[in-house]
């Protein structure tokens, strides 16, 4: 038997010579097809990215009719129907119109087919101008649900020769629902903010918001863990900082942090309550001052929880709360006596001693402190003192127990004034606080204005004292437990709060 060689490098040479034509098959397969499954891909991906694939995130928001109104946004969730209007040319060359009222004749995807509602307060708009209207009573339960809306707009306005002339106009909006209540809530209260002055409010501001046993939401808040179970938020869903800065068992007051507000106009926000068990403070979102977690808030050096749930650095525009046992970033000691920093600052009685903070630019807004005095003046001057110029000279001293008082050569107070008549607290810890604009000087006690002072001369705050001393025997100690700067509102004028009905 004979056997035929075989040659390795023959054959391999005879299936190399083989692939160029394979090579060139799958390549020609490529240019002919290749560019009809990338345009196909293309095609998938625009599609996708346009909600074909998924209808009910497709429909974006149309509207039709409404004359003489032109509807800009149209908004649906779970808290009510949002609608936005720019009021066109209004008929008979009338000044101005007024909405009072709002009717769904045919409605898709909202819990209610038909309504009525009428306007709290009605809205008076001149051509050109616009308003939001938010329906309650017509809600979307669910987001990315496709709605339909046909509404009549009920407006009003007067000309010399016709009288009072009551319209409706009607039109169609439909869109897409949009997330609103945070599911951990069980029940919520819209809040209207209203900015009555003729200039916005700077972005961001801290709004009070002051509630008391009279309003219909206290029951909800007021539980066994005061005010943990307590959320704010916009219609959208999203969560406004805030902070509770104290409270007792008929009022509680927080401090929200919210967009600007524009001159004379007014913006709706909403306190959520979940169930009484549920903690949702944080050191983000929601918050309290940080001895309201302590078991006795006026002695907080044992206190282990001290500012456990403190946000307010997320709230104000500075913000120190002096937790554990060495001072803050940017603090330092002055004086001849050494200051206790134990969650919280003390200046012990005796000559001289505290604590400063050099600020890099003046604040325009309202510097406020959180202190105690624990006995009646005795010598010096003593308690808050702001430096106007650089450190040790041209004092400005705050007093509780006293006049304030100038020092040095700059003649800030010059005359005899007592700002905190008839308050001066004694063994008490209170807010005391102090605004500048150009000369004006105003002194604030528990977050209110209680009087202004012209000095003169135009004054800069440059830095931050917690100071006890002016003399050898010095003065009384001092407690501090946060100091933080707040937006100045418009004029001085804190924005208006008013409350709607729990739901």
């Amino acid at each position: 038997m004979s056997f035929k060689s075989f040659s390795r490098d023959s054959e391999s040479n005879k299936l190399f010579s083989l692939n160029p034509k394979r090579s060139q098959s799958a390549l020609e397969y490529m240019m002919t097809y290749g560019w009809a499954i990338l345009i196909i891909v293309i095609v998938a991906v625009i599609l996708y990215s346009m909600g074909i694939f998924n209808p009910s995130s497709s429909i974006t928001f149309t509207s039709s009719g409404f004359a003489p109104f032109t509807v800009s946004s149209s908004l649906c969730n779970n808290l009510g129907y949002k609608i936005a209007v720019i009021a066109g040319p209004i008929p008979n060359n009338a000044n101005s119109l007024t909405i009072s009222k709002v009717f769904l004749t045919s409605a898709t995807g909202a819990n209610a087919t038909t309504a009525a509602y009428t306007l709290t307060n009605p809205v008076t708009l001149k051509s050109g101008q616009s308003a939001t209207i938010l329906i309650p009573n017509v809600a979307c339960n669910a987001a990315n649900v496709h709605y339909s809306i046909s509404a009549n707009i009920q407006y009003s306005y007067t000309v010399p020769t016709l009288g009072l002339q009551t319209v409706n106009t009607t039109g169609t909006v439909a869109g897409t629902s949009i997330a609103g209540k945070p599911s951990v809530l069980t029940a919520y209260e819209p809040v209207t903010v209203t900015n009555s002055q003729s200039s916005s409010t700077p972005s961001p501001f801290q709004q009070m918001v002051n509630f008391t046993s009279l309003d219909s939401g206290w029951t909800s808040i007021s539980t066994s863990n005061f005010g943990q179970n307590v959320e704010f938020f916009y219609y959208n869903g999203t969560v406004i900082p805030s902070w509770l800065e104290s409270y007792t068992s008929s009022y509680a007051i927080w401090w929200l942090k919210i967009a600007a507000i524009p001159a004379g106009s007014s913006e709706t926000v909403y306190v959520g309550f979940a169930p009484a068990t549920t903690n949702l403070f944080n050191t983000v979102n929601d918050g309290e001052a940080p001895q309201l977690t302590c078991s006795n808030p006026s002695d907080t050096a044992s206190c282990s929880t001290y500012a456990e749930y403190d946000n307010g650095a997320n709230v104000f525009n500075n913000y120190w709360n002096f937790a554990g046992t060495v001072l803050p970033n940017g603090w330092y000691l002055i004086g001849t006596v050494s200051v206790v920093v134990s969650n919280g600052l003390i200046a012990p009685s005796g000559p001289g001693s505290g604590a400063a903070y050099n600020l890099s630019s003046s604040p325009l807004g309202i510097l406020e402190i959180y202190n105690n005095q624990t006995s009646g003046e005795t010598a010096g001057f003593s308690n808050v003192g702001l430096d106007n110029s650089s450190l040790g000279e041209g004092l400005l001293w705050m007093e509780l127990n006293s006049q304030p008082t100038v020092i040095s050569s700059a003649y800030l107070f010059p005359g005899s004034i007592n700002p905190l008549t008839p308050y001066e607290p004694t063994n008490i810890y209170a807010v005391t606080g102090v605004h500048y604009k150009n000369s004006d000087v105003t002194w604030y006690y528990n977050d209110q204005a209680v009087q202004t002072y012209n000095s003169n001369t135009n004054q800069i705050l440059r830095s931050i004292m917690i100071y006890n001393g002016g003399g050898s025997s010095g003065g009384d100690q001092i407690s501090v437990k946060w100091v933080r700067v707040r937006a100045y509102p418009p004029n001085g004028v804190m924005p208006s709060v008013s409350f709607g009905s729990v739901a």
